[in-house]
């Protein structure tokens, strides 16, 4: 019997638009988009800060040299968190969902995101738990959040659903035993609760 449900925060409980994301930057950058998107993906900084090794200003100092950025730290906090929006028919499923289920997020997110995703998106208030990777100082795929995770749950891996929207993240909690669902579309999300019994 299924008794925890896991669930990712991005593109799962709301959207991440890495195109706006992106758009906002450029307005203050004498960079390219292309640039600008691909500095982002590898930049060290950034990875830390999901870790939480480093400052909100250091990920601010680090990005405003090597993307040119012409912006006040408070204005970068802006930007920084401007490319969420909600997802309503998750919040509805996962209201549902409480009612018979331990709830856990487990999320590679920062101590900004999540700061004001959890301020404006009053649908986390109703999780029991947080996994989160700037807390645990690692990120998914790494074997020890997955282990945080099951540690917090307090009960067997396969008595525990996942959900995240990134397959190589999926396929990693699956290696603990964990039951893994990829997140592609909510009528998808529906039908693979259906295949496991879980109550909506």
């Amino acid at each position: 019997m299924i008794k925890i449900i896991l669930c990712d925060l991005g593109n799962v409980i709301i959207n991440v638009h890495n195109d706006i994301k992106i758009r906002n930057i450029k307005k203050f950058s004498s960079k390219s988009r292309k640039f600008i998107e691909k500095f982002l993906i590898n930049s060290k900084a950034r990875k830390d800060f999901d870790k939480g090794k480093i400052s909100a200003i250091q990920l601010y100092e680090s990005l405003k040299n090597g993307l040119n950025l012409k912006l006040s730290f408070k204005k970068f906090k802006k930007v920084w968190c401007s490319y969420f929006s909600r997802r309503e028919e998750m919040e509805r499923l996962l209201r549902k969902l409480k009612k018979n289920y331990k709830l856990i997020l487990l999320s590679n997110t920062d101590e900004m995101h999540f700061s004001h995703i959890r301020k404006k998106y009053k649908i986390l208030d109703i999780f029991d738990d947080f996994v989160l990777s700037y807390k645990v100082g690692c990120t998914k795929p790494n074997p020890l959040i997955y282990l945080y995770a099951i540690k917090k749950a307090k009960t067997f891996p396969n008595k525990i659903v996942y959900i995240d929207d990134v397959r190589d993240y999926v396929l990693a909690a699956k290696f603990f035993g964990i039951k893994s669902i990829q997140y592609t579309t909510f009528s998808k999300l529906e039908a693979d609760f259906k295949k496991l019994n879980i109550k909506t």
